[in-house]
């Protein structure tokens, strides 16, 4: 992958000889907490949804033609534009795209609203939903992160279009990279179209108003009734550090080892197939720029929530204080490693990485980097770890039966 940056556009290219398809992704960063929850993913959604001179039937129609993949993600960090299509198609495409980005009309505005609000409501009726929402908005109490599905049904009805307006001034505004990877013959010719035609993706540095945040003070723990569950849910997880920490490489190795593995994961082996407590159980952990979790979740009967509770305790007690077994830890960093290298087979995952990547500040070369601080991690990392977890505050939310809701947690 190959850095540029022109008349202030960063520009990051890669050739990939004898590939169909070009993929480009644009991103612009957050730094700034939203005026309410939900303006990001409303504006991502209205940007589809009609310009000056398309209106939202006919710009559907003109990607469907052409059989360009479009699509906006609006994340904790940034918001990512996504364009996929056959080389030929290069400058309709583009032009497709700079049409939406400058010219998008949000007409649609109380139609997509209303959208929103359905589905969400819609989303909100699934236990597990509900569980992560309760989750999210409570581990990222009174922070950005803490957008969740809730938080942005409280807060829709008072964004108004002119927010949308003011939102999409910021975006522009905003710190934003370029990642185009496909079967480019010109980079000349490529950096001399950007410079006349995307002039509006010169990179604004702007102050990270959004603060970090690691830990909680004391325990929470938080029940959710639902009486007619024939499955309680559970998560548990604490806040760790983000995405730059030096103990990522730790975390992801320990996550792999307790529950991300699928089968061969202790989670799985030891509560599900030994002690049968389980329908679904695994761990996860997640880096932000500001933050990261790492969580354990089960979907478990009720009558076994105080049992499935005492067993994420103890899988984390035994890696803290037993020694791995050297085929299981090695087998871990290959399965990350291989992972790492798997999203990395087409145009459209190298975009996103490295695009993803250099929009954190993470550099170029931060996934070989990162494969090789996991093949330094040894059994005492793991085991410090999970040492670290069981000693620091936590945070549980269960969704189930109240008649099996535990005195303590």
């Amino acid at each position: 992958m190959e850095h540029v940056n022109v008349e202030g556009m960063d520009i990051l290219f890669k050739r990939t000889p004898k590939t169909p398809r070009i993929a480009v992704n644009f991103f612009f960063k957050i730094n700034k907490k939203e005026k309410f929850h939900g303006i990001n993913a409303l504006l991502s959604r209205l940007l589809l949804q009609g310009t000056k001179k398309y209106n939202a039937l006919k710009l559907s129609k003109e990607f469907e033609q052409e059989c360009i993949d479009v699509s906006f993600k609006a994340k904790q960090d940034y918001i990512k534009a996504s364009l996929i299509f056959l080389n030929e198609d290069f400058n309709k495409a583009m032009g497709l795209f700079k049409e939406i980005i400058l010219n998008s009309t949000f007409n649609d505005f109380e139609k997509e609203v209303a959208k929103i609000k359905g589905e969400i409501i819609a989303d909100l009726d699934i236990p597990k939903m509900k569980l992560t929402d309760a989750f999210i908005k409570n581990i990222f109490k009174n922070h950005p992160y803490s957008s969740t599905h809730t938080k942005i049904l409280d807060d829709i009805d008072k964004i108004s279009k002119e927010d949308i307006v003011e939102a999409h001034k910021e975006l522009l505004n905003s710190e934003k990279t370029i990642v185009i990877v496909g079967d480019i013959q010109n980079k000349d010719d490529l950096i001399e179209y950007l410079k006349n035609n995307f002039y509006f993706m010169k990179t604004n540095i702007c102050k990270d108003e959004i603060k970090n945040i690691f830990s909680f003070k004391e325990n929470e723990n938080v029940w959710l009734t639902k009486n007619d569950a024939s499955q309680a849910q559970i998560i548990q997880g604490w806040l760790v550090d983000s995405l730059k920490s030096s103990n990522c490489a730790k975390l992801a190795v320990l996550n792999n080892i307790l529950g991300a593995s699928g089968l061969s994961s202790r989670l799985f082996v030891n509560l599900r197939d030994k002690q049968g407590l389980a329908y679904t159980v695994r761990s996860q952990y997640e880096t932000l720029l500001h933050s990261g979790i790492f969580s354990l979740y089960i979907g478990t009967a009720p009558v076994n929530i105080q049992k499935s509770l005492e067993g994420f305790k103890l899988e984390l007690e035994k890696l803290a204080n037993e020694p791995l077994n050297d085929d299981e830890l090695k087998g871990a960093k290959e399965n990350i490693s291989g992972r790492i290298k798997y999203f990395m087979q087409n145009n459209a995952q190298i975009a996103s990485v490295f695009g993803y990547n250099h929009i954190m500040g993470l550099g170029l070369d931060y996934n070989d980097k990162f494969i090789q601080e996991i093949n330094k991690i040894n059994s005492n990392d793991v085991a410090n770890a999970a040492k670290e977890l069981l000693n620091s505050s936590k945070l549980t939310v269960i969704i189930g039966p109240d008649k099996f809701k535990p005195e303590k947690f």
